[in-house]
C-alpha cells in the first residue's frame, strides 16, 4: 500500500469515527503525504514568501469557526558540527564550535515554517519586543520570531567595532537597518527588521561568519521548528494552503496542506 493510500485509509477512518457518535467533538485525525518541492536557498520564496503569505490581503484578526490543527516534523538532516576560526578581533573572538543543523531524534531544528494563503484567524502571539545578542562573536538565537511591527533590541557585548546589517531575504534583497557598535553593553533598539513580512537575514560585514534570522510573519501560522523538528498551528482557518519550509543550510521545500474543520493534520517533511 502507498503513502498516500495509506494517508487517505487513515483519514477515511477517523472521519467514519468522528461520524460514528453522533457528530460528538472527538478530534479527526488526517496524514498530509509531502509532495515536496525543493529549490535553492531564497529562489522559492518568490511566490510562497512571507510577503504574500495573506494571498496579497490585510490579514483580518477574527475569531474561526471549527478550525483545523497542524501537527509537523521536519526530519533527514544529521546533526553537524562546524569549527569557526575567526580572522579578525582574534583577541576578542576565540574559535569556537557551531551547530551546522541543531538536530535531536532525527529532526531538524532551527526551520522557518509558514501558511501561505491565510487572510484571516487569531491573532499573532509572536513577542512585540525581542532580543538580539552579539557575544563571543556570534549572534543569539539563531533565529527567532518578531512581531508584524515589533521591535529588536540588539545587545553588543564584544570589545570590537561591529556593524549588523539586517536585509530582508528573497528577490529584490533589501537592507531594512544597519546598526554600528563599538561600545561593551550597548544596547540598540530598532523596528526596522520588522516593519513589513519577511525572511530577515542579520549579517556583519566586518566579521563574515556572524549570522542570523529574524521571522517577521502577517498572521498568527509561522514557526521556528524546536531541535527534534517539531511545530504546530492552533485555530488554523479551514482551507487549501502552501506549507513552506526554509533552512538556511538546506534551503526551501513547500507542499500543499488541505485544512478540514476539526481535523488534525499530520505533516512530515524530509529534506
Amino acid at each position: 500500500m502507498t503513502a498516500r493510500r495509506r494517508a487517505l485509509g487513515l483519514w477515511s477512518l477517523g472521519a467514519m469515527l468522528a461520524c460514528g457518535d453522533g457528530g460528538s467533538d472527538r478530534v479527526r485525525i488526517a496524514d498530509v503525504t509531502a509532495d515536496r518541492a525543493a529549490s535553492d536557498k531564497h529562489g522559492a520564496l518568490d511566490e510562497t514568501s512571507l510577503a504574500r503569505a495573506t494571498g496579497g490581503a490585510a490579514y483580518v484578526v477574527s475569531a474561526v469557526a471549527a478550525p483545523g490543527v497542524i501537527i509537523g516534523r521536519v526530519t533527514g538532516a544529521p546533526a553537524r558540527d562546524t569549527m569557526i576560526t575567526p580572522t579578525k578581533d582574534v583577541e576578542v573572538c576565540s574559535p569556537f564550535s557551531e551547530s551546522v543543523v541543531a538536530s535531536t531524534n532525527g529532526g531538524v531544528g532551527n526551520a522557518a515554517v509558514w501558511l501561505v494563503g491565510v487572510a484571516s484567524g487569531p491573532r499573532d502571539d509572536a513577542p512585540r519586543r525581542a532580543r538580539l545578542t552579539l557575544n563571543g562573536c556570534r549572534l543569539e538565537p539563531r533565529i527567532q520570531r518578531v512581531a508584524l511591527g515589533g521591535t529588536l533590541m540588539v545587545n553588543g557585548r564584544d570589545a570590537m567595532m561591529s556593524r549588523l546589517q539586517f536585509t530582508a531575504v528573497g528577490p529584490g534583497e533589501r537592507s531594512r537597518a544597519t546598526l554600528l557598535f563599538s561600545d561593551v553593553g550597548q544596547i540598540v533598539p530598532t523596528s526596522g527588521p520588522a516593519a513589513s513580512p519577511a525572511l530577515v537575514r542579520v549579517s556583519d560585514d566586518l566579521h563574515p561568519w556572524i549570522q542570523a534570522w529574524v521571522l517577521v510573519s502577517p498572521h498568527a501560522f509561522a514557526a521556528v521548528t524546536a531541535p527534534d523538528g517539531t511545530f504546530r498551528f492552533d485555530h488554523v482557518p479551514p482551507g487549501k494552503y502552501q506549507l513552506v519550509i526554509w533552512h538556511e543550510y538546506l534551503g526551501v521545500q513547500h507542499t500543499a496542506v488541505r485544512v478540514e474543520p476539526n481535523v488534525q493534520t499530520n505533516v512530515e517533511m524530509a529534506y
